[in-house]
């Protein structure tokens, strides 16, 4: 076990010197969209429906709604993070915008999947997906679930790519 979190640690430090390589030395942003659901059916279908039929756009607050209302102000504050949310009563999704280092980056992007991991009951991580940018240039994307991340960078010769897969 301790083998395999070992080589975990080692696929994300090859992904952040890639991202250190591509930013040279300036500072990058990150875009993370996170897809939830609710781990209970508690909204129910029929108001759901009602959602979507009527594009209803205040909240019934619940203990989802509640988790990612959490997870958005530890992102938000944690890391200065820019925040879209478009939540429904038992799914929705997230987009945050970080700027910042390399290393700084790919915590951010560890956090938010251990945040809900860790700290929701009534939420699931569905999908992730993001972008990294270098000044208005993207320089990167990035797409997985809860237990693995797959990044597509540019390779060193900027003619091919260079994939990354990241287990969590």
């Amino acid at each position: 076990m301790f083998s395999k979190i070992k080589l975990g640690m080692e696929d994300w430090k090859k992904l952040e010197s890639d991202l250190e390589r591509i930013a040279a030395g300036q500072p990058l942003e990150i875009v993370i969209n996170v897809t939830l659901v609710s781990s209970s059916d508690e909204a129910g279908e029929e108001e759901e429906e009602e959602h979507h039929h009527h594009h209803v756009h205040h909240l019934d607050e619940n203990e989802f709604t509640r988790e990612v209302a959490k997870m958005i102000d530890y992102v938000a504050q944690e890391y200065n993070a820019h925040v879209h949310p478009h939540i429904h009563s038992n799914h929705g999704s997230v987009m945050f915008s970080v700027k910042g280092s390399p290393k700084e980056l790919t915590k951010v992007l560890r956090d938010v999947i251990d945040f809900v991991k860790l700290n929701c009951e009534k939420c699931m991580l569905h999908s992730l997906d993001g972008e990294f940018h270098l000044g208005e240039d993207l320089s990167g994307i990035y797409f997985g679930d809860a237990y693995k991340i797959t990044v597509i960078l540019p390779a060193e010769d900027g003619r091919r790519l260079k994939v990354h897969e990241l287990h969590l």
